[in-house]
C-alpha cells in the first residue's frame, strides 16, 4: 500500500471543510482533483471512506478511525517541517498556561503533546480556569498566554488574541427526528421543541444571544454543565441542542447515536485560539507557542466539521 500526503492532506481537507468546492478552495486546487485523491485513496485502502447517500455525505466507521490517524500524520510532517527550521528548539524554563474547560476537554491533548515534541525544554504548566478568572489573571500577569474560547474574551481592550480554529454550532437530535426529513431547519422549528442547554464556558449566554437576535427564545426543559449528559439527553430523545462540531461525537456513552442538522440560520461559530496580555509583552516561551499554534493551524486554515457532508 503507498498513498501520498496529498492524498491524505485533500482526504482531510474535505472532512473538515464539509463539501469538496470548499476544500478544493482551501488547498487552492480544483474539485475534480480533490474528488480523484480521494477516490484514488478509498481504492488504495480497499475501504469506502465516505457514504453517499440523500442528504450528502458522511464519513464511514473506518473513515472515522482513518481521519483521526490522518490527522496526526499531517500534524507529525508539520513539526518536523518545523522543528528542521526553528532556531530556538533550545528554549527552556517555564510556561503558564491558562485554559478553560471546553478548551481542556476538547482541544488540548493533542496540541500539547506536539509542542513538546518540538520544544522538550520547555515545562509546560496548564491550570483550568473559568473564562472571568483567566481573563484577570492574564491582565495581572500570572499567568503567560492561554488557550480560551477567543469568541466569549470580555476585556478585548486589555486582552490580545488570536483565533486558530472556528467550530460551526449545528443542530443535534435522534436518528428518528423529523427535522431530518425538512429540505430547510431553522430557529423557528426549534423554537418548539424541548431544548437541552449546555452551561458551560458561558455557552447559555452566547446561546441565548443568537437565540435573541432571531427574535426567539428556546424552551429549555433541562440546563446541564456535563456534555456526555448532554449527549446521552439528545441521544434518547428527551430534547435538542445546538452545540459546536468540536464537541460532538455521533455516539452517547450508551451507545444511541447523534445526528446533526445544519441550520438555516446565521450561527456564530465557536472559535479557539490563544489569548494574552496587551500590556506585558510575551516571554520567549509564550511567543514560541503562539509561533508553533500559528504554523499547525493557521498554515492550512483547520475548522471542526462533523458528519452531515454533501459532496459537491
Amino acid at each position: 500500500m503507498s498513498f501520498t500526503l496529498r492524498q491524505i492532506r485533500y482526504f482531510v481537507a474535505v472532512a473538515e471543510n464539509g463539501k469538496v468546492s470548499a476544500a478544493a478552495a482551501a488547498v487552492g486546487i480544483s474539485p475534480s482533483s480533490v474528488t480523484t485523491a480521494v477516490q484514488e485513496l478509498e481504492d488504495l485502502l480497499g475501504v469506502a471512506l465516505f457514504e453517499r447517500h440523500r442528504r450528502g455525505l458522511s464519513l464511514t466507521y473506518q473513515g472515522n478511525r482513518f481521519l483521526q490517524h490522518s490527522r496526526n500524520i499531517l500534524a507529525a510532517v508539520s513539526a518536523a517541517s518545523y522543528a528542521l527550521n526553528q532556531k530556538e528548539t533550545d528554549l527552556a524554563g517555564p510556561l503558564s498556561v491558562g485554559v478553560t474547560i471546553t478548551v481542556a476537554g476538547y482541544f488540548l491533548a493533542p496540541l500539547l503533546a506536539r509542542f513538546r515534541r518540538s520544544f522538550p525544554n520547555i515545562n509546560v504548566n496548564i491550570t483550568e480556569y473559568s473564562r472571568d478568572d483567566l481573563e484577570r489573571k492574564l491582565i495581572s500577569g500570572e499567568i503567560d498566554i492561554a488557550l480560551i474560547l477567543t469568541s466569549n474574551i470580555a476585556d478585548r481592550d486589555a486582552i490580545a488574541h488570536e483565533t486558530l480554529v472556528r467550530s460551526n454550532r449545528r443542530l443535534w437530535v435522534t436518528p428518528e427526528h423529523p427535522l431530518l426529513a425538512q429540505e430547510q431547519v431553522t430557529l423557528k422549528d426549534i423554537s418548539v421543541l424541548p431544548y437541552i442547554q449546555l452551561q458551560i464556558d458561558d455557552a447559555q449566554v452566547s446561546h441565548l444571544n443568537f437565540w435573541h437576535n432571531a427574535g426567539l427564545s428556546p424552551r429549555t426543559v433541562f440546563r446541564t454543565e456535563s456534555v456526555e449528559a448532554m449527549r446521552s439527553l439528545v441521544a434518547t430523545g428527551a430534547g435538542v441542542t445546538i452545540l459546536s462540531d468540536m464537541v460532538y461525537r455521533p455516539w452517547s456513552l450508551e451507545g444511541d447515536r447523534i445526528e446533526l442538522v445544519t441550520l438555516a440560520d446565521e450561527i456564530p461559530s465557536m472559535d479557539v485560539g490563544l489569548a494574552w496580555p496587551r500590556n506585558i509583552p510575551l516571554n520567549d516561551n509564550a511567543q514560541a507557542l503562539l509561533e508553533y499554534c500559528r504554523m499547525e493551524y493557521l498554515s492550512g486554515r483547520r475548522s471542526f466539521r462533523s458528519e452531515a457532508w454533501s459532496w459537491e
